[in-house]
């Protein structure tokens, strides 16, 4: 009984401590503040297992490689290259306050499957600066999104902006070319 009775004043001093923190403000949460590395770990772990298991029941449709759904969906990536650049296009000026860091997708796109992307895109990732375009486009966009997000690991810069050409686009303004 007496180990029963320290326990409940362990989690109820643990509540009160976690309490006094959360009213104290005196946890700094500015981007400027980051995690160590546990935390990090973490939240980066709790992502990619969540993104897994609520993608798994989700299936890719066929027309991912139809080049029209291609091309809306690289129409669409133009609200993402801000945070994310493109191939021979650094992210823009926004980029530099985010926390954690969007990924350079034509490095990462890879590393998740369709079902993955389509619901990173669909739901967005909380604590992060990924929002869910669910709520603003329909499924047939976000596949095209999809669609465009796993081309650019194999999109060269030139290829973009042959796109980019097509399209009548010009550079977002505050993008600047990629110099390596």
């Amino acid at each position: 009984m007496k180990f029963i009775a320290a326990l409940i004043f362990v989690l109820v001093l643990g509540c009160a401590v976690g309490l006094a923190v959360v009213y104290s403000g005196a946890y700094n949460v500015s981007t400027d503040n980051h995690d160590n590395a546990l935390v990090n770990w973490v939240m980066e772990t709790t992502v990619e297992r969540s993104v897994k298991k609520h993608a798994q029941e989700i299936a890719a449709p066929s027309y991912l490689s139809d080049t029209a759904t291609v091309a809306l969906g690289f129409r669409e990536y133009r609200g993402c290259v801000g945070c994310h650049g493109a191939p021979g296009i650094k992210p823009g000026p926004i980029s530099k306050g985010l926390f954690p860091e969007a990924p350079d997708l034509a490095k990462t796109a890879d590393e998740w499957t369709a079902a993955e992307v389509f619901w990173i895109i669909k739901y967005g990732v909380k604590f992060t600066s990924m929002p869910a375009w669910g709520p603003s486009h329909d499924d047939r966009e976000l596949w095209a999104m999809t669609a465009f997000v796993k081309k650019l690991p194999k999109m060269s810069a030139e290829e973009y902006q042959a796109m980019m050409d097509k399209a009548g686009m010009q550079r977002p303004g505050g993008m600047r070319p990629e110099t390596r």
